[in-house]
Order: structure tokens, then sequence, then C-alpha cells
């Protein structure tokens, strides 16, 4: 299991990886990498790992300036780290999620706001969602490629807040979106099942002061939504086991203590 864990008070992360049953776990890199790295997302196809790469807090301010935020990826043995480096994005780019085909990702151009595909091996960059339309954050891939349901807003010439956000589903082939729930509420970080047929998310729409999260599974057409978590956990991040029986989620170690720690859900039947 792959996770990224921080140091520093937050400002520096590195990939880290432990067994799914449990034990010890250890940095993946096998040498130290260039860049802060988060949002890991592992390619099924060619066994590739895409993450976002931010400047290290000791890095120049011309370091920093030019690696504010970029795709990279590794190899699944922890060796090969590269930055991917298209065309037509900003120099602030998050969230990869892989396509199918193992070769082209999902990423938010956090600059302009719009969800774009690029090529692992560079080229130019495809606008997916226009921003005048809708306002977007983190993106998660369908397991066909058909789709991708992605956190955002409606465009009504609002400064962008992610706490605003609602899940939405772009169709990639036709380039429509729409929100996933007919009556939207907060909800962030969507992740697929892996038959598709099913979203994880984030939200905070009941929790207290809506301070704290949980997480929730609604069907593809937005119907059988279901609370997953109680709010004290504060849990977000799900990812789906390749079963689709379990999740994994980053929550509370209790109720009691602000400390986070991986933990495995098993989904009710």
């Amino acid at each position: 299991m792959l996770f990224s864990r921080s140091y520093d008070g937050g400002r520096l992360w590195e990939l880290w990886v432990v067994p799914v049953q449990g034990g010890e776990a250890h940095r993946f890199a096998r040498a130290e990498l260039p860049v802060s790295a988060t949002r890991a997302n592992w390619s099924k196809q060619n066994r590739l790992i895409a993450f976002t790469g931010s400047a290290k807090p000791a890095l120049s301010a011309a370091q920093a300036e030019s690696r504010t935020g970029r795709i990279w990826i590794i190899d699944a043995d922890g060796k090969n780290a590269r930055e991917v480096v298209p065309t037509g994005v900003s120099g602030v780019v998050f969230y990869p999620s892989w396509f199918p085909d193992g070769h082209q990702l999902a990423v938010v151009d956090a600059l302009e706001l719009a969800i774009k595909r690029v090529d692992s091996s560079g080229g130019a960059a495809v606008a997916l969602t226009r921003r005048d339309e809708v306002l977007t954050g983190m993106p998660s891939v369908s397991p066909d490629g058909r789709w991708i349901a992605f956190a955002g807003q409606a465009n009504t010439g609002q400064r962008y807040d992610q706490l605003q956000n609602s899940i939405w589903l772009l169709d990639v082939s036709a380039g429509a979106v729409r929100r996933l729930e007919s009556t939207p509420a907060q909800g962030r970080a969507p992740s697929w099942s892996p038959d598709g047929q099913r979203v994880a998310f984030e939200s905070d729409r009941g929790g207290l002061l809506r301070m704290f999260y949980a997480v929730y599974i609604v069907n593809r057409d937005g119907s059988a939504l279901r609370q997953i978590t109680d709010y004290a956990l504060n849990a977000n991040h799900p990812v789906w086991s390749p079963d689709g029986k379990q999740l994994v989620i980053s929550a509370r170690d209790s109720a009691l203590s602000n400390e986070t720690r991986i933990a495995i859900v098993v989904l009710p039947p």
C-alpha cells in the first residue's frame, strides 16, 4: 500500500509503502526525491506511479518557482523518478489520475481550474473541461476511461473555494459535465470502484460545524448514497481495494486524538 507521509510540520511529504496486512512501513523511493510527493496514483497497466511533486521548503526561490506543482512518475521498484513535461499547462498542476491505457493522465491545471489530459511522455495537453462552465478540483478516471469524476463547482463568477465543491461527472468523449447527485452537497476526493459503478468521496456535509469529514459512497447514476464512516474519524482520501469490498482511508486514530493513520474499512454488503 502506497501513501504519503509528512515531515517538517506538514511542509515536506515523502512516498512510503506498507503491507496491506499491516507491518513496518518504509520509504518507497530508492533515492531521495527532489520534490515533496503527494497524491500518488498507481497504473495497473504499466506499474508506474504518478504523483504530485511540489517544491521542497529548502529549495531556492528560483527553484520553487519552477517546481510549484508538477506531475512526476516513478517506477514500481522505487527507481527512476522523472517529471512529466507537457506543453499547454501552467506551472501548477496537481492530482494525476491514470487513464486505462497506462500512458495518459487526467490532471488539474490549478491556475486555469480545468482538467486536462496529458501524456506521460510529454507532448501537448488537451483541455477536457471549460473554466467558464465549471471550476475543477481533484479528478478520478473511471476504470473504462469513459468518465471522470471530479470535485468542482459551477462557475458563476465567484472565487474558487474547494470547501464549496461537490462531485461532478465528465463524459470524456462528449465533453459534457453534470453534478453526480441530484441534490448536490459538499464533496471532494472522488475515487471509482473497480467495476466503475460507484464513487467514494469525502464530505463535511453532516459534520459538527463542518469541521470533520466522513466518507460516502454513491452509485454512478447518483442513487443509493450511503455514509460509510463516522464524522468523529475525520476520514478522507478513500481508495478502493481491487475486489471492491474495502476502502483504504486516512482517519484520526481515535475521537480523542488528532493523529492521522491509515485505516481499512470493510464495506457493508
